[in-house]
């Protein structure tokens, strides 16, 4: 019970949610998501041990900066003393192998992901290599982690070989993510510059990294937009979502104080939750077949609803930082 316990901890289910629409939208984006396919649960399942690993990794090489940017953080074992260091690795080999075998399930193309996302997450957190260290090198590969092999795998599960729509489509939310992971290194600063892990953040200053981040959603949204189903309320839910990012970006660039500076951080990643949501949840009422006037119905409560939420949340500032885990 108590490995049982451990193995849903690192999972870090707010965090590890993120992959799941990257997942389904390879599906979706072929109509291949209304009939149910075992794969699936297969390819979800070995996409879940490999994220087990990425995380039992992270924690167990990263444990002295875990100590100073989540002391007492329950999601933190190692921190809080509730496993070791030895119970994490051996629990990372049998997510590894778990992952394997479930990935024979999906097909070739899913062995070669879930292979490629294993080797990348011992390059990620392990010496020698230690991507994270590396401030160049650690948002794209964060960014190929949660957008690229969790979709690669939905396409194996689907069965199919990638081509140049899928391409277009995982490089915009690579880009985009990349952004958004430059902005998760102003949560952990503090750890980071206490032993010298040099995140792109404490390398190249706050400046440089708010313009690098603002390029990546310019350029993100230029891709998208490029590839996005042409629907008039679809494409104006999508904008108005990056309308909404770039007003938390501007207030990141005036703020000063480390907590409103995560509020500012909370509420841009929220919006950007509801781009790919809200294109999922398109591509899925297109492939039933809905009507055009049933489509409408849905992109403006579905709007309505995460333009709600974000009202909610600006109101709530503390409920933001909470909610938000990455």
């Amino acid at each position: 019970m108590r490995q049982l316990r451990l193995v849903v901890t690192m999972l870090r289910y707010r965090v590890a949610s993120l992959l799941l629409p990257f997942f389904l939208l390879a599906p979706a984006l072929h109509q291949q998501l209304q009939n149910f396919r075992w794969s699936y649960i297969a390819g979800l399942l070995a996409l879940c041990a490999c994220y087990i690993v990425a995380t039992s990794l992270n924690d167990v090489f990263d444990l002295e900066v875990d100590r100073i940017n989540h002391p007492g953080a329950k999601d933190r074992p190692l921190v809080t003393g509730d496993a070791t260091p030895r119970q994490m690795l051996l629990m990372t080999m049998v997510a590894a192998g778990l992952a394997l075998l479930l990935a024979i399930a999906t097909g070739p193309l899913g062995v070669v992901v879930v292979a490629a996302s294993l080797v990348l997450n011992v390059a990620y957190s392990v010496p020698p290599l230690r991507l994270c260290a590396r401030p160049l090198a650690a948002p794209p590969v964060l960014a190929f982690a949660y957008v690229a092999l969790p979709y690669g795998l939905g396409l194996a599960a689907t069965g199919l070989s990638p081509d140049w729509l899928d391409a277009m489509i995982v490089a915009c939310f690579v880009v985009l993510f990349a952004g958004r992971m430059l902005l998760k290194d102003f949560r952990d600063r503090n750890g980071d510059a206490a032993f010298g892990k040099r995140t792109f953040l404490l390398t190249y200053g706050k400046r440089t990294t708010l313009i690098t981040v603002m390029t990546c959603v310019v350029a993100g949204d230029a891709l998208l937009i490029a590839v996005l189903p042409s629907n008039p309320l679809l494409v104006v839910a999508v904008e108005s979502y990056f309308v909404a990012i770039g007003i938390q970006l501007f207030r990141l660039w005036k703020e000063d104080r480390p907590d409103d500076e995560r509020v500012a951080i909370a509420l841009g990643a929220r919006m950007g939750n509801a781009v790919v949501l809200t294109l999922l949840g398109f591509l899925l009422l297109q492939a039933a077949g809905a009507a055009a006037a049933e489509q409408a119905v849905f992109m403006v409560a579905l709007g309505a609803m995460f333009w709600f939420v974000f009202a909610y949340l600006i109101a709530r500032p503390r409920e933001a930082v909470t909610a938000y885990r990455g």
